[in-house]
C-alpha cells in the first residue's frame, strides 16, 4: 500500500522527521506571514519554553526551513522567516488545518 502513496518510499517519514516534532507545524504556520523574532515567536506560542523553542528553531534552519537573519534597526536582532522550502509546507499545514476544522470536537 506505501508505494501507492508515496511517490518513494520514506517521503512521509522524512516530512515527519521535520515537522512531527511538538510546536514544529506551529512555527513554520507562524513565520509563513511574516518574519518573527524569538520573543514573538515565544509570545505566538503560548506553553512553549525558551529551550525548546531555540532546538526548534535550530533544527529548522539546520534542515533549510527557515533562516535567521538580523534586523536592520539600530539594534540588530534576529529574526527568523521561512525559506522556499518552509514556504511549501503552507499547503500541508492547511490541508492539516482543513481536517482539524472538519473533525474536531469542541
Amino acid at each position: 500500500m506505501t508505494e501507492n502513496f508515496e511517490k518513494k518510499p520514506g517521503c512521509i517519514q522524512a516530512a515527519l522527521q521535520i515537522i512531527g516534532e511538538k510546536w514544529t507545524a506551529l512555527i513554520i504556520r507562524d513565520l509563513y506571514y511574516s518574519s518573527k523574532r524569538f520573543t514573538q515567536l515565544q509570545h505566538s506560542l503560548p506553553g512553549i519554553s525558551p529551550r525548546t523553542l531555540s532546538q526548534r528553531l535550530n533544527k529548522l534552519e539546520d534542515c533549510g526551513v527557515l533562516r535567521k537573519g538580523y534586523t536592520a534597526d539600530a539594534y540588530e536582532y534576529p529574526e527568523y522567516s521561512l525559506t522556499e522550502k518552509g514556504n511549501d509546507f503552507a499547503g500541508i499545514l492547511q490541508q492539516m488545518a482543513d481536517w482539524g476544522a472538519k473533525y474536531h470536537q469542541q
